[in-house]
């Protein structure tokens, strides 16, 4: 089974994230569309937190989210501001479950439509 990464924004910071843009589109009307921008980095495997232990499956803090800083901004080393956090279900057994064979003993050849 894949490994699943669920995204968790901070409502109070995301609305700083919020930044229009205007374009115009192929029939040539104008369109504003408001977006949120992050950027999603994956933690180093050392720093990587183990959240939630099942028989079956981890939740291990992964990622972290960051508002993207202009160049400016990195130039000033302006500090990262944190927006949010990453969790990956990561399941303990990626092994394919076995099919059980089923018991045709009982079963009559003659009747079988097929």
């Amino acid at each position: 089974m894949a490994n699943k990464t669920t995204v968790t924004i901070d409502a109070n910071k995301a609305r700083d994230l919020i930044t229009t843009r205007e374009f115009t589109n192929k029939e040539g009307v104008k369109v504003e569309l408001k977006e949120i921008k992050f950027e999603l980095i994956e933690m180093k495997p050392e720093s990587q937190k183990v959240i939630y232990d099942h028989e079956k499956f981890q939740n291990v803090k992964t990622h972290f989210a960051v508002k993207p800083q202009t160049k400016e901004e990195r130039e000033a080393k302006s500090d990262t501001v944190f927006v949010g956090e990453g969790v990956t279900q990561k399941w303990k057994s990626d092994a394919p479950s076995q099919d059980v064979p089923v018991e045709t003993d009982s079963l009559d050849s003659e009747f079988i439509p097929f």
